[in-house]
């Protein structure tokens, strides 16, 4: 593998902690509201001065091989922050938190990928980060403790969770449709037409109607090789939602990627294929 691909792809790694990031500044989740006809309304609303105390950590996998060839050893990444997320304000379309990340420890099986991983949890480490998030789960905006806006991609992950409720009350056994754009400056060169087109189910309601529990399935399609790099695959995941406190306690999923990048005529070297799997589990408890 060359060095440009490694880089390439060692970028992937550094943007799965950043959507780590996101994640933790997205977990306020689902108002307790309930619907006429027995449907419930899922939305971000939780409490002005609640604080989410959260536990992230995910696990990144990439495997590479040049066509006809075996697959590399994968290259992996690991990641576990600690986090606060304080509900600065909550109005009826949009909630604003600050993020304070009290630890990180980021750790890599690549030798560069290490020196990526050190420069990643040295970021991490005491980062504060204003967002504003819409009652979908959205991100409206994002800036740093400064009030500096935060940067694109980054913003970007900041919606790992972008847009997951469903507009509309929905009942228990229902489900919903959201697309979910990759970063369109990601890792594969620019991937701004790859979405990730994921289904949701109210698959049931516990504690009296407290608790709500939603699992989601998608695939990501990807309109045409973009740059020489043409991407699909899949995401699989759950969350449990606590609707009377208005914010999420538990969620997981599996992201599996696999792309294949082509390089332009001429270069002298064989189309690569990559497959990437990330792993994470967002564990939130509140802590008054």
């Amino acid at each position: 593998m060359t060095i440009g691909v490694v880089r390439r792809y060692d970028a992937l790694a550094r943007r799965a902690w950043l959507a780590g990031v996101g994640a933790l500044a997205a977990a306020g989740v689902a108002g307790a509201q309930v619907a006429p006809a027995g449907g419930v309304a899922l939305r971000l609303h939780p409490r002005v001065g609640d604080t989410l105390h959260t536990r992230l950590e995910q696990l990144t996998e990439i495997t590479s091989a040049r066509a006809g060839g075996a697959a590399s050893k994968p290259m992996t990444t690991r990641v576990m922050v600690l986090a606060r997320t304080i509900v600065q304000a909550s109005r009826k379309a949009t909630t604003t938190v600050l993020t304070l990340v009290d630890s990180a420890d980021v750790s890599s099986s690549d030798a560069h990928g290490a020196a990526m991983a050190d420069q990643a949890e040295r970021a991490l480490r005491g980062q504060r980060m204003i967002v504003q998030l819409a009652e979908d789960g959205s991100v409206e905006s994002a800036r740093d403790a400064r009030g500096v806006a935060v940067p694109r991609d980054v913003a970007e992950a900041m919606a790992a969770m972008r847009a997951v409720f469903p507009r509309r009350p929905v009942a228990v056994g229902e489900r919903w449709q959201r697309e979910m754009p990759l970063p369109s400056a990601g890792p594969f060169g620019g991937s701004g037409n790859a979405q990730v087109r994921a289904e949701f189910r109210l698959d049931s309601l516990g504690r009296n109607g407290e608790l709500a529990f939603v699992s989601m399935q998608g695939q990501i399609a990807s309109d045409g090789v973009q740059r020489g790099v043409e991407l699909s695959g899949s995401m699989t995941g759950a969350m449990q939602v606590d609707r009377t406190r208005g914010w999420m306690t538990d969620s997981q999923f599996t992201l599996l990627i696999r792309s294949l990048v082509t390089p332009p005529a001429g270069v002298g070297m064989q189309p690569m294929k990559f497959v990437t799997k990330v792993t994470q589990r967002l564990r939130t408890m509140d802590k008054r």
